[in-house]
């Protein structure tokens, strides 16, 4: 029996092996599109404040809903691509400033904390509207926003996972620190700033980042000491040590 080998051939104006060109230009638009929208959001939440709807998000981006909605899913989606730019400023604000081969654990905190204060101090109306979650479907709205502040947190547990690799530390242990930390946080500001966008914030800038620093501290610090690991505080995370071993020197 003849067996016919099929050679496939190629569509007119399409040459095999290179991304359509016009389906680039379609995915570049379209997320430089979606990254202008965010920007529009952010002006509207920070002028307007979390109650702000998405038709007054429209007008800010100077477009119409519809228009909205051929480049995000749904509201949810959105507001999980501006919960996205916040964790991108922070993590932007944060890694080139800490050094944890070098900086005491302490500081490394401190800074972190400082770096998130000064953003939600840049934008607290954006916070507001992330952490309390402002749109309609607030579970999956809020559910999809605060994953990628997570992220961050999840981000610097990994680096500290990174410093102590030779200590084979529990992978579930350091995800629940990660978490703990992100919800003292979220939970501290949601406090701090209050509901009323009008008022002011509850505690000096100085002293709440000192207080939030305490309680990050005190949460890696309960980590820690489950992990029957000392650590202090005052020196890098690498001379951290397992308990009734000689301490390593930095």
């Amino acid at each position: 029996m003849l067996c016919v080998r099929r050679i496939p051939v190629p569509l007119p104006g399409v040459t095999p092996g290179k991304v359509d060109a016009r389906s680039e230009r379609w995915r570049e638009h379209r997320k430089k599109v979606r990254a202008e929208i965010v920007d529009a959001a952010f002006a509207a939440i920070d002028r307007d404040g979390p109650q702000v709807s998405l038709r007054e998000i429209a007008a800010e981006a100077g477009t119409a809903k519809p228009k909205i909605y051929r480049h995000f899913n749904d509201k949810a989606d959105l507001f999980a691509a501006i919960g996205k730019r916040l964790r991108d400023m922070l993590v932007a604000a944060i890694f080139p400033t800490i050094d944890l081969a070098t900086d005491p654990t302490r500081e490394v905190v401190r800074r972190c904390v400082a770096e998130y204060v000064n953003l939600v101090e840049q934008h607290p109306n954006v916070l507001r509207f992330v952490l309390q979650g402002r749109f309609p479907e607030p579970a999956e709205s809020t559910t999809r926003g605060l994953n990628e502040g997570r992220e961050i947190t999840v981000a610097i547990a990994g680096m500290f996972n990174n410093e102590l690799s030779d200590l084979h530390l529990e992978p579930a242990s350091l995800d629940l620190a990660a978490a703990a930390c992100f919800g003292s946080a979220s939970t501290a500001t949601d406090w701090w700033l209050g509901a009323d966008p009008d008022s002011p914030p509850r505690m000096p800038t100085e002293k709440f980042v000192a207080h939030l620093t305490t309680i990050m501290l005190g949460t890696i610090q309960g980590i820690a000491d489950l992990l029957d690991i000392d650590l202090d505080p005052d020196l890098p995370l690498r001379s951290a040590t397992p308990r009734n071993e000689p301490a390593r020197h930095a």
